[in-house]
């Protein structure tokens, strides 16, 4: 009897360290389907401040770009593309800088919006996270805020 509640007991914790292990992912990237390749690449450059990084194959229909570290932004150009751009769906970065980053799209004559969509608001999460959205011109919602990592 003892010999088969200790064989239990090791099957119990073998197979939870089975089930219960991590993989330990990274994110890795997220890819845009756009139809405006030039200048959706262009906003993402000029206004995000992405790096544009080389397309492994030098495929003109792709760009892409770093975002931090190993993270990447892949935009993917074709002739046309049907999806809803919901705010719900939507790229999120964060800096410390959201004052320095509002005052360059402001120069840079890009609207920003709160959560609930009034132009040129900051939302103040409850949290106490500031946080803003805008569209690239493709119609994709990001997602702009300044929680610390």
């Amino acid at each position: 009897m003892k010999t088969k509640t200790t064989f239990t007991v090791f099957l119990l914790l073998f197979s939870t360290a089975i089930f219960s292990q991590s993989f330990d992912f990274q994110f890795d990237h997220q890819s845009l389907v756009v139809t405006k390749l030039q200048e959706t690449g262009d906003f993402y450059h000029k206004i995000l401040g992405l790096e544009e990084i080389p397309h492994p194959e030098k495929d003109p229909r792709f760009r892409w770009f770093k975002i931090h570290n190993q993270s990447q932004l892949h935009l993917i150009g074709k002739e046309s593309i049907v999806f809803k751009k919901d705010k719900s769906i939507h790229l999120c970065l964060a800096t410390q800088n959201l004052a320095q980053f509002i005052a360059h799209l402001k120069e840079n004559h890009v609207d920003f919006y709160d959560w609930p969509g009034k132009k040129n608001t900051i939302t103040n999460r409850k949290d106490g996270v500031k946080q803003i959205y805008i569209q690239d011109p493709e119609g994709y919602w990001i997602e702009i805020n300044d929680v610390k990592h």
